[in-house]
């Protein structure tokens, strides 16, 4: 097995084994130190993680254990913690949907895909604001051309293509051509086109907009741009679902970084995000925060506090005192689909915290009769684990998300 993967590594594929000899992944120790002598204070050591105790998922703030009957008010209670203390909550205004196809070509890659670019017009209080959707639908033959087929929509935190571009040169972050070889839908929709990603910008995004058309004043658990840009996938959505090449029941939602704590909260938050996959989203993502490793509650509040409702700042340095984790943050998908993703080298998302979520989540995809991950120790490096309706990998590498982190999430969807 080890002179086949040796052979793989040389011909430039990946093997994926679950076998003998794959040892589970544990950050290289000289790596760490490297970190620690320039880490500002910032811990990357396990064993300096300060002990915790995580709040239960199966247990109501009555103190009771909850049974698959008391799950959707169990469900309600850990959304209106996460509402109020993490995420905000978005707010109760009239609104409406339009969509204008700006763009449409036919044929593109050699007669690969469909492409099209939508604009999503919101309407309230006598004003609009609209953002770009880009959607690339694969031309497929025989009985695969009359199915409806899965769509994967990914919330682009960096510099989001233009229609022509994203034909002409599909790049790495969204590999849209891939994407669509797969056999899958792909659109895309842009959070600074929704919410610009900066301090003092509130007035120019959908926050913004939607305050001034209702005339109500921010509070400590108003939304967080997170919150918003997760809306704005699920506006998007709204008009996915017109249409007929579209799944309605297998929609899923990439988020990396930043994004990808966006997509776990927008799952919760949305129903038909039938697999939320979350790629290095660390802390306010799918890492625990009461590990306080790498990037911490205080860090993230002081550098992005309008990604959070204002509340969530009084918990730096007080992790134990939230009443939520983001274990919880995870069942709150189950028992739809989870994938979650590290990199070897991402410290600052920490890895082990990230795999601990999902594992610690696994209660509740247990007590809707779902499989998921429930072994203790990680995966070895690049190589894939999937169980029931959980996946989980750790890529070697930095920050980022690259296009084989999209051909194992690929993987993932094709098994559900």
């Amino acid at each position: 097995m080890k002179l086949a993967a040796f052979c793989f590594c040389l011909l430039g594929l990946t093997f994926l084994s679950h076998g003998w000899g794959d040892q589970p992944w544990a950050a290289d120790p000289e790596f760490v130190e490297k970190k620690m002598a320039k880490s500002g204070g910032f811990n990357y050591r396990e064993a300096d993680v300060p002990e915790y105790q995580l709040p239960e998922i199966l247990k109501n703030e009555a103190g009771e254990v909850v049974t698959a009957g008391d799950w959707p008010a169990r469900r309600s209670e850990l959304m209106e913690l996460f509402r109020e203390h993490v995420y905000g909550r978005r707010p109760d205004v009239p609104y409406e949907v339009r969509f204008d196809v700006v763009h449409e070509q036919k044929g593109i890659w050699d007669g690969a895909a469909n492409a099209r670019e939508v604009k999503v017009r919101i309407l309230a209080g006598g004003s609009e604001y609209s953002y770009t959707l880009l959607v690339f639908v694969p031309i497929l033959e025989g009985d695969k051309a009359a199915k409806p087929l899965p769509t994967i929509i990914h919330l682009n935190n960096r510099d989001f293509p233009d229609f022509e571009k994203a034909i002409a040169e599909p790049d790495d972050f969204w590999p849209v051509r891939m994407i669509c070889e797969q056999g899958f839908v792909a659109a895309a929709v842009s959070t600074k086109q929704i919410d610009p990603d900066a301090k003092n910008r509130f007035d120019d995004g959908i926050r913004g907009f939607l305050a001034k058309a209702s005339g109500q004043k921010p509070t400590p658990s108003s939304w967080g741009a997170l919150s918003s840009w997760g809306w704005g996938v699920s506006r998007a959505i709204d008009y996915l679902l017109t249409m007929p090449e579209v799944d309605k029941t297998r929609i899923a939602m990439v988020g990396h970084s930043r994004g990808g704590k966006a997509a776990l909260w927008a799952a919760a938050e949305d129903p038909r995000i039938a697999i939320a996959y979350s790629n290095n989203s660390g802390c306010g993502g799918a890492a625990l925060s009461r590990r306080q490793f790498g990037e911490t509650v205080d860090r993230i509040t002081t550098s992005f506090p309008y990604w959070f409702c204002g509340r969530f700042r009084q918990y730096a340095n007080q992790e134990a005192k939230l009443p939520v984790d983001q274990h919880q943050l995870v069942a709150l998908v189950a028992p739809r689909a989870v994938y979650i993703t590290s990199a070897t080298e991402d410290l600052w998302a920490d890895p082990h915290g990230e795999y601990l979520s999902l594992i610690e989540a696994a209660p509740a995809f247990e007590l809707l009769g779902e499989e998921s991950i429930v072994q203790p120790t990680m995966p070895a490096a690049d190589k894939q684990r999937i169980v029931g309706k959980t996946g989980y990998h750790i890529r070697t590498g930095g920050h980022g998300l690259t296009p084989f982190d999209w051909q194992q999430f690929m993987q993932f969807v094709k098994a559900q």
